[in-house]
């Protein structure tokens, strides 16, 4: 039997029902399920414990990755995770632009008639369009880290010298 302890912040509130976890901060309030029937999760004295019942190294190893999503759960709460990301071309100038809340639109990439769209995963992660850099934001890493490599491979160059035709949108910093 394997037991994981994690201190609740000061400012946070976490309340556990069954297999569903929620976390409540300044910043965002956060829900996730814990879908394992082999990782318990409850609330005692101001922590969260996980535990398992076996000791396999796959059992151990999930136990980690819900311990990792809930460290996760509790910075969200308090700040937004970001990624920059850095639009590069040589010939053909880049055009994006935000529909609503949910799409990314990538206008004029290598010269296309037609647009590329990204969708932007999550209610609460934002894209933000600087001139030649993008920022997306937001309190669940998931959905944050999700949308900026969807966005990086909306515009992957298939069958080019990637040495060459550089022309795409590229994660450059993550915080």
């Amino acid at each position: 039997m394997k037991v994981k302890e994690l201190e609740i912040p000061e400012d946070i509130k976490v309340t556990v029902d069954g297999e569903r976890i929620k976390v409540e901060g300044d910043n965002a309030s956060l829900e996730r399920k814990v879908s394992s029937s082999r990782v318990n999760i409850e609330k005692k004295d101001g922590k969260v414990l996980l535990t398992v019942d076996s000791n396999k190294k796959k059992d151990r190893s999930e136990l980690g990755t819900y311990v990792s999503h809930i460290k996760n759960m509790f910075r969200g709460a308090k700040e937004n995770f970001e990624y920059k990301m850095r639009v590069v071309y040589s010939h053909f100038p880049i055009k994006l632009e935000t529909k609503g809340n949910n799409v990314l639109v990538i206008q004029n990439f290598l010269g296309e008639k037609n647009p590329r769209k990204v969708d932007i995963m999550g209610d609460e992660t934002k894209v933000e369009i600087l001139d030649d850099e993008l920022v997306v934001k937001g309190p669940n890493k998931d959905a944050v880290g999700q949308t900026a490599a969807k966005i990086e491979e909306a515009t992957h160059i298939k069958g080019k010298d990637p040495r060459v035709f550089q022309d795409g949108i590229y994660i450059i910093e993550k915080g």
